[in-house]
């Protein structure tokens, strides 16, 4: 069973996407910040990261991008935001992200970017929302 991090400050938005994934076979442990992230992950347990750009605890999803990249290929990173831009996007893609979605996402297009990032096709270009 493939393991998803999901990091989302947004506990309505946390629960939806843990269940979408949950209910596709996922395995999904949830996190309200990333500092919450940091704390509790054993970076033995590689999975795909799910992370929003903009959290409350005064760290960002590039944050977390940047902190796992030193852990290794098997951290995947998948961007779900609802303040999304071309800079931002940039940045993502330049630090090894494999997706970056903007929110509302379609569910399809959310569960085809963690399968992507977990198969391991490395980083990617932006996905084009419907």
């Amino acid at each position: 069973m493939s393991l998803v991090y999901v990091i989302e400050d947004d506990r309505t938005m946390r629960n939806a996407v843990a269940m979408l994934l949950e209910a596709e076979g996922f395995a999904v442990k949830t996190f309200a910040s990333a500092r919450d992230f940091m704390a509790r992950v054993i970076r033995r347990n590689a999975g795909c990261i799910l992370t929003d750009m903009r959290l409350r605890d005064g760290m960002t999803g590039l944050d977390v991008l940047w902190h796992v990249s030193a852990w290794g290929p098997h951290w995947p990173v998948v961007f779900l935001t609802g303040h999304g831009d071309d800079t931002l996007r940039e940045k993502a893609f330049a630090g090894g992200a494999v997706e970056f979605l903007e929110k509302p996402c379609p569910a399809e297009v959310l569960i085809g970017a963690v399968q992507k990032a977990l198969v391991g096709r490395g980083p990617g270009r932006p996905t084009a929302m419907a």
